[in-house]
């Protein structure tokens, strides 16, 4: 099993001379296999060795013993010992999660804090090629987007990597290693029990796919490798595209072109959905799968200029004509304003709205005129207009006057010409004068007033910029 395992480190660059490894270790098989692995190799590599436990306290007197036994063969080969007891229970109430996510959630955050403080390299697994099997054929049930890769050989984590030396070798090779070298190890006599789904699938699923092929993890392996690389390319592109189509994003909330996203390839739309999904949930531990990717799809997709969608996590998927929100409703998450409190425009500079920034600037060029604005600025003549302006939300019977034209229009009318979510209409920014006479809605339309000439000496610019 050595040489498999020396070559595979080798390949994948996993441990270099003089690294700190943090080593979990449960008192099983796997990872007792791995502790002597790498004690064997302390010398040579002059390594750093920190072994840590996690005492989840879900299996009584059994775990505490698992504690016990690693703590006593760590003490008598002088090797530090970390212990863990987390409050799973607490930590599952307080995320909403399972068990299962909430001791995961518990162990990997400790490790993160632990290779901080003692400045290890590397968190070292013994995950290995059965695992890998188990893992991949999980999340293609599940129908996760990224099923078909499995867990990565090593990966960025906390201060360094996390590393899976022994992802190139079987349950069987790492039993018979035990066995040779008489290293002693205590069994989860839970992994016998079918309650949960990696054990059905260990227990049913794994021996008829060993039987087809004794080598079938190597076989997994090598395409999780590939599979990884493609998705990792994949994912870029992906990447790309939800910038580019991206019109707002903030912590709460994204907004997107519905045209944008369903001129993408479908193979990266898929992508460019779950990596919206992903970026809004509100659980870290939520996760998405194909009925939901489609769900937004058909969404997208429908003729319905409105319709709106919830999905797991408290997520809101909301549709008005091109555009598509992506936010979430969670109690105690960030709210949302619903208007614009009327406030004085009085000084120059920056005001922050719930859409986006209004800056003001004072004669901004000499012989700027009206044709020079843009749809996100507009100059106008002090002198013409009634002082201070008013940054307000929309009001019932608001009316815009039209430049060259003695008309005006409703304010509700440009809304809905320029395909204004409902969302947005309350906190559009609409600047007024002191008389409440409407001077400018970003992006959307400038009235006839103060509109600036050669004569104009007292200018002022007023610019609006959207959150990205």
């Amino acid at each position: 099993m050595n040489p498999t395992i020396e070559l595979f480190i080798s390949r994948h660059e996993l441990i270099k001379t003089g690294d700190h490894l943090l080593i979990a270790v449960s008192g099983g098989p796997d990872s007792m296999a791995l502790l002597d692995f790498l004690i064997g190799k302390q010398v040579e590599l002059e390594l750093v060795l920190s072994i840590a436990h996690v005492e989840h306290g879900l299996r009584g007197e059994a775990s505490k013993k698992d504690a016990d036994f690693v703590r006593d063969f760590c003490e008598a080969r002088n090797l530090p010992f970390f212990l863990h007891e987390p409050d799973v229970l607490a930590r599952k109430q307080q995320d909403r999660s399972s068990i299962q996510q909430a001791a995961r959630a518990c162990r990997y955050d400790w490790f993160a804090l632990l290779m901080q403080d003692l400045n290890a390299d590397k968190l070292v697994f013994g995950h290995h090629g059965d695992d890998q099997i188990e893992t991949m054929l999980m999340r293609q049930i599940r129908g996760s987007l990224s099923g078909r890769k499995g867990m990565p050989v090593k990966r960025n984590f906390s201060r360094g990597e996390i590393i899976r030396p022994f992802l190139c070798v079987d349950k069987n090779a790492i039993l018979d290693y035990c066995a040779k070298k008489n290293i002693p190890y205590r069994l989860d006599l839970s992994n016998e029990k079918d309650d949960y789904q990696r054990n059905r699938i260990r227990h049913h699923l794994l021996p008829f796919i060993k039987e087809e092929n004794s080598k079938a993890h190597e076989v997994f392996q090598w395409q999780s490798e590939v599979l990884t690389e493609e998705e990792e390319w994949l994912q870029g592109e992906a990447e790309k595209r939800l910038h580019k189509i991206t019109l707002h994003k903030a912590i709460y909330r994204l907004t997107i072109n519905k045209d944008d996203l369903l001129s993408i390839p479908i193979a990266l739309q898929r992508r460019v959905i779950h990596l919206i999904l992903n970026y809004m949930t509100v659980s870290k531990d939520s996760s998405f799968d194909r009925h939901h990717i489609k769900a937004v799809q058909k969404l997208l997709e429908s003729n319905d200029p409105a319709a709106s969608l919830s999905l797991p996590g408290f997520l809101q998927v909301e549709k008005s004509y091109k555009l598509v929100d992506f936010s979430f409703s969670e109690e105690g998450a960030k709210p949302e304003e619903t208007t614009i409190t009327k406030q004085p425009l009085t000084e120059r500079g920056v005001f922050d709205l719930p859409l986006g920034r209004l800056e003001m600037f004072s004669n901004p060029e000499d012989g700027m005129k009206s044709d020079n604005e843009t749809r996100s600025s507009m100059v106008l003549d002090c002198d013409k207009v009634q002082l201070p302006l008013f940054v307000r939300s929309r009001e019932n019977g608001d009316r815009i006057s039209i430049i060259g034209s003695e008309g005006t229009k409703k304010l509700k009318d440009l809304f809905i010409d320029h395909k204004i979510p409902r969302r947005d209409r309350e906190l559009w920014p609409i600047i007024t004068d002191s008389h409440g006479t409407i001077l400018w809605v970003p992006f959307l339309r400038r009235s006839s007033e103060a509109l600036i000439d050669k004569n104009s000496v007292n200018i002022l610019q007023i610019a609006f910029t959207f959150y990205t």
